[in-house]
């Protein structure tokens, strides 16, 4: 009789013990009222069973269920609210999937709606993509392929220049062509201080307007028409082109 009192006490006490780390594993508690709420994502990769509800960045719940809906082929999230933070939850309120800490555990973030009425049991929580750095790499995937490709490559190149003591000589190169690009900068600065260049441009301008208006033996020649006129009747046009072509010919018929 007492061993059959003593098994049952034991058996009790494991059931008390298992009971109190599944509760406290997930975070929930006997004496507090929840609401269960559901969103739809892509993918839920990382989260489980038990996952943290984040409000704001206060814990307010965790994930209760993860199942495949057939009908509007999305993964179906279904997790614990505590009835004391509804109220902050509203029907334009939106959830992401985040990623948590260095181990990159995944979790559930709700941001607060401002509009709209207050959610009820079983409410859908309408979701987004989440914003932080490793979700948008897993977002932007073959992109985020070619990033780490890049930085791979950078790396191979770094460690063959190392490899071949080829640093120090690439950074006195640096070094002369920065020098060399100070000097030069230097000198464009003195000869625009000293007006060389304002004068230069202003003995173009004299010149292209004399041109313009006639002056001088170019200007004759760009605006005289008669002048192009006398230079091809001397260059033979016409007549004088069918003379060469018959001199041409006759040498080779002869």
């Amino acid at each position: 009789m007492n061993q059959i009192k003593v098994g049952l006490f034991i058996f009790v006490g494991l059931a008390v013990m298992v009971s109190s780390i599944l509760i406290l594993g997930s975070n929930k508690s006997l004496f507090k009222n929840s609401a269960r709420l559901v969103s739809y994502f892509d993918s839920v990769q990382g989260l489980n069973t038990g996952s943290i509800v984040s409000l704001s960045g206060v814990r307010v719940g965790n994930v209760e269920k993860i199942e495949f809906d057939e009908a509007k082929n999305l993964v179906k999230t279904t997790f614990m609210v505590d009835e004391a933070y509804l109220q902050k939850i509203r029907n334009d309120s939106k959830i992401e999937l985040r990623t948590q800490g260095a181990l990159g555990d995944k979790f559930l973030y709700i941001t607060p709606g401002t509009a709209g009425d207050l959610v009820v049991d079983y409410a859908e929580i309408k979701a987004e993509y989440g914003n932080d750095i490793l979700s948008i790499i897993n977002k932007r995937g073959s992109e985020s392929e070619k990033l780490f490709d890049a930085i791979a490559d950078f790396q191979k190149l770094i460690a063959g220049l190392n490899a071949q003591n080829r640093i120090p000589s690439l950074i006195s190169k640096l070094d002369q062509a920065a020098g060399n690009l100070n000097e030069s900068a230097a000198l464009v600065k003195k000869t625009l201080a000293s007006g060389k260049v304002d004068q230069s441009i202003a003995k173009m301008e004299k010149i292209m307007t004399k041109i313009d208006s006639g002056q001088g033996t170019l200007g004759a020649l760009i605006n005289d028409r008669s002048i192009h006129d006398r230079l091809k009747s001397i260059l033979g046009t016409g007549q004088k082109q069918q003379q060469v072509k018959s001199i041409l010919k006759s040498s080779i018929e002869e």
